[in-house]
């Protein structure tokens, strides 16, 4: 059995592959980061030099990246169908996960954190504003697959529906009208309802879910 350890963080990506490991039932060490500790820092770096979440170690050995670890993990356990078993199916499902890596995410993190992306402090208002402007449409986007069907790829959960719900939450956060996307917030509801994906947001101290 591979000894696997994930190193996250609330609100980060992460959720997406700490969901992965929830839903494919394998043992795992959950590992929660503190980006402002020293010691917690160096231990990450270790086995990622870019010292950032998600980190899965797998017997030793570190990788990095959501769309890679969450196919690991499929490996691992491909009886918990986190992508789809059809090849162009599968294929659209890396296509959102990437999308979302490389374009979803990187409006959000310029509306949240906009000094990263300009050294001219009286640009960052500016680009804050296209962040927020950018990432609003990209939400729309998936409120729009999910007018269609329940699920971002077909008629079933994949792992795509992590990544979906980290958006949705991340919109509440940074106060866009979330709650006007009727069928992502019924999505959201749906994977809230999933125990493994549950069993998540209680780990991470979500407000997604009720303090018990």
């Amino acid at each position: 059995m591979t000894a696997l350890k994930l190193f996250y963080r609330y609100p980060a990506c992460s959720i997406v592959s700490h969901i992965a490991l929830e839903e494919a039932g394998l043992p795992f060490e959950a590992r929660r980061v503190d980006f402002q500790n020293a010691d917690d820092m160096a231990e990450v770096k270790k086995f990622n030099p870019k010292g950032a979440v998600p980190t899965l170690v797998a017997d030793g050995k570190g990788l990095s990246e959501n769309v890679a670890i969450c196919s690991y993990i499929d490996s691992l356990a491909p009886q918990a169908k986190l992508f789809p078993a059809d090849p162009f199916t599968r294929a659209q499902c890396v296509s959102f996960l990437a999308w979302g890596a490389s374009t979803v995410h990187i409006n959000f993190r310029m509306s949240f954190r906009p000094e990263r992306f300009t050294s001219d402090a009286a640009q960052v208002e500016a680009v804050r504003a296209q962040g927020r402007t950018n990432f609003w449409k990209n939400l729309e986007t998936i409120d729009e697959i999910l007018q269609k069907q329940d699920w971002v790829i077909g008629n079933a959960f994949t792992i795509a529906d992590g990544y979906a719900l980290r958006f949705w939450d991340w919109g509440r956060i940074t106060k866009h009208p979330v709650e006007d996307l009727k069928a992502f917030t019924k999505h959201k509801d749906r994977m809230i309802a999933r125990p493994a994906v549950k069993r998540v947001l209680e780990r991470e101290d979500s407000p997604l879910v009720a303090k018990v």
